[in-house]
C-alpha cells in the first residue's frame, strides 16, 4: 500500500551517493536489491525508488545557481529598496526556501489585498529548468 511505503535515511543515502558517483537508476536499483537479498526484501517497488532518485535530482541546485540568485537579489535591492528577499538554508549551508517580494507587490496587496500563490510542484526534467505557476486571487476573487 502506498501508506507504507517508506525508505530509510540510510538507504535514501546510499541512493544518492551511488546517483551522484554516476550510476543509472536501474544500476543504482539493481545494486540496492542484491544488498538487501532481494526486491522482495525492499519493502518497496523499483519504481518507488526511480521515483526518489529523480526528485533528488531535480530539487538539486548546479554549480553558480545560488550565487547568481544571491547577485539578481542584491541588484534588485540596490534599484529598489522596497525590494524584500530572504533566503532559508539548512544546518549544511545548503539552500531550502527562497521568498522574495517586489515593492509593487506590497504596495498592490495593500490597495486591493490581491494574493498570490507560487506553485513549484511541477519540475522539467529536460532542460531541467523548474515551471514555477503563479496564481492571483484579488477582492474579486
Amino acid at each position: 500500500m502506498a501508506g507504507h511505503i517508506s525508505l530509510s535515511k540510510s538507504l535514501k543515502r546510499a541512493l544518492i551517493a551511488k546517483d551522484i558517483a554516476g550510476l543509472r537508476p536501474s544500476k543504482n536499483i539493481g545494486a540496492t536489491e542484491v544488498l538487501a537479498g532481494g526486491p522482495e526484501n525492499l519493502g518497496c517497488t523499483s519504481k518507488d525508488y526511480r521515483n526518489y532518485i529523480l526528485k533528488s535530482r531535480k530539487l538539486q541546485l548546479q554549480e553558480g545557481d545560488a550565487q547568481s540568485l544571491l547577485k539578481f537579489f542584491s541588484d534588485m535591492q540596490q534599484k529598489d529598496r522596497e525590494f524584500y528577499y530572504s533566503l532559508d538554508v539548512d544546518r549544511f549551508g545548503q539552500l531550502r526556501n527562497i521568498v522574495w517580494v517586489h515593492s509593487h507587490s506590497k504596495i498592490a496587496y495593500e490597495e486591493f489585498h490581491y494574493v498570490i500563490c507560487l506553485d513549484t510542484t511541477y519540475l522539467v526534467n529536460r532542460y531541467n529548468m523548474p515551471f514555477a505557476s503563479f496564481v492571483g486571487v484579488n477582492q474579486h476573487r
